[in-house]
């Protein structure tokens, strides 16, 4: 089918694809459409042939999307993958040259840290404190600093390079403990991870883990170092909210909220812990309230007071409104007695 038969196609409802009108695939419409994702649907359904083969069509609409957008993702062609018989000889050798030194440079820097599988350092982190759940662990909530400082005392000397390839695997043994519910273990290898390179993703996990410990304190801290180095960390902001929450710190954990927000907007989640917290800060607003006026009530009396005299009168008013009270209560009393006994005596 040819691109002559175009016109015949007018008017005969859309396309399965994208429910274009039939209209629409059409030179004059192509020519003055300046909407281009909506070209770009055209050009897919003429792609696709679904409506037809109409090779013409489907070039003059690519170079009207050419001209509007040349960079259109649907400008774009895959191409196979080259071969070395797409180069000449000396391109060719060339490339195998730069990729083998690529290479051997990658090997290289593979074998500086091998020493980590030696029998030596298996040697040296059998004598560390034993990390799995065993009966010999510490107790929750207590990291050796012993651990920390034989730890360090394993890396001095290394290179950069190696230090970042231990710290950055003593992380992720820590996330897969975290993952695996065991936070002791966790907080272990995490700080493990910072004798070794501090960084504020170590810093702001064990803070997560130690919040499943419920170890506040210890969490607050590490949370403060992340937002040393990073003052706009979102994750170190909420966690530090939520020890703040639980450590009955309501405005200053609002204050982190309100920072996350500044940052985020959109947050869902600091929005409706926001809301959480707001609420007990007024369930508590009343109490304060009340013990507010009893003291100002206090000061009122003090200030009252004139010397000898007034307290005398005072005291004099006060013992004649005790009576007062006294007999009123005893007279109904006496009444309610005798209202109930009225049925019995009838």
């Amino acid at each position: 089918m040819g691109d002559e038969s175009v016109p015949f196609l007018l008017d005969q409802g859309t396309t399965k694809t994208y429910q274009i009108p039939i209209g629409h695939l059409d030179y004059k419409f192509i020519e003055k459409c300046t909407d281009v994702k909506h070209l770009e649907k055209i050009l897919r359904v003429l792609r696709s042939g679904e409506e037809g083969c109409y090779p013409d069509l489907t070039l003059f609409c690519e170079k009207r999307i050419e001209h509007l957008d040349p960079r259109s993702r649907a400008l774009r062609r895959d191409k196979p993958p080259a071969t070395a018989s797409d180069f000449t000889a000396e391109e060719w050798e060339t490339i195998n040259g730069e990729l083998m030194s690529w290479v051997t440079e990658m090997n290289e820097d593979d074998k500086k840290p091998q020493f980590l599988r030696t029998d030596t350092l298996h040697e040296r982190q059998d004598n560390l404190p034993p990390i799995r759940c065993s009966s010999s662990c510490l107790p929750a909530n207590q990291v050796s600093p012993l651990l920390v400082v034989t730890y360090k005392y394993f890396f001095l000397g290394m290179t950069k390079k190696e230090k970042i390839f231990i710290a950055t695997r003593e992380k992720e043994k820590g996330n897969e403990a975290f993952a695996s519910g065991d936070y002791m273990e966790a907080v272990i290898y995490y700080t493990r991870s910072i004798s070794v390179i501090p960084t504020a993703a170590a810093y702001n996990n064990k803070a997560q883990a130690e919040i499943k410990l419920q170890d506040w304190d210890s969490a607050l801290q590490d949370c403060e170092k992340v937002l040393d180095m990073e003052p706009v960390n979102v994750k170190a902001l909420m966690r530090r909210a939520t020890v703040h929450n639980q450590l009955q710190n309501y405005q200053t954990a609002v204050e982190d909220l309100n920072k996350v927000l500044c940052v985020e907007p959109e947050n869902a989640i600091a929005k409706k812990y926001l809301l959480e917290i707001e609420k007990k800060l007024k369930s508590l607003k009343p109490v304060s309230e009340t013990q507010g006026k009893g003291k100002r009530i206090l000061i009122q009396d003090i200030e009252d007071s004139d010397g000898d005299e007034g307290r005398g009168e005072n005291a004099e008013e006060h013992e004649r409104s005790g009576r007062d009270k006294s007999n009123v209560m005893s007279f109904l009393f006496n009444f309610n007695l005798r209202k109930k006994s009225l049925p019995l005596i009838l």
